[in-house]
């Protein structure tokens, strides 16, 4: 049952993260490399912000600015919607329908971060949340 499984048995715990102040341009790198399609952003180990591929195309690309003029905390998505590592996947299911996101950083007690979750680890890991999970991608 999908309610016993939890987010930090899912999680992916090689999440890649940068500094407010990174460039774009390193983000993209970052994405490239690692073949990740959202970086988290973090101060003193907590997470501030994500970056998306989306949030590269609408808030830098398409201003025309230099990707090496542009830093991560002007194009990062903020507020950052996080969950417990004691959460359920079902409940990470719902916040993530909620707020309309593909992501989902897992935080420790302290709100350190500890690991990721998107909409397809759970739809591979719990299949009896596909419908909720297509319900939200049909929502988009």
């Amino acid at each position: 049952m999908a309610s016993n499984v939890l987010v930090r048995d899912i999680m992916s715990k090689d999440v890649k993260t940068v500094r407010n102040d990174t460039s774009v341009k390193e983000v993209v790198a970052l994405m490239n490399k690692y073949d990740k399609d959202a970086i988290l952003v973090e101060q003193s180990g907590k997470p501030t912000g994500i970056i998306t591929v989306k949030d590269v195309l609408i808030r830098a690309v398409e201003h025309g600015m230099p990707l090496n003029a542009i830093i991560a905390r002007m194009v990062y998505t903020n507020p950052l919607v996080t969950i417990d590592e004691l959460a359920t996947v079902e409940e990470a299911a719902k916040l993530m329908k909620h707020w309309k996101i593909k992501h989902l950083p897992i935080v420790d007690k302290n709100g350190c971060l500890i690991g990721m979750i998107n909409d397809r680890d759970i739809v591979y890991s719990v299949p009896s949340l596909m419908s909720t999970m297509e319900e939200f991608c049909r929502t988009k």
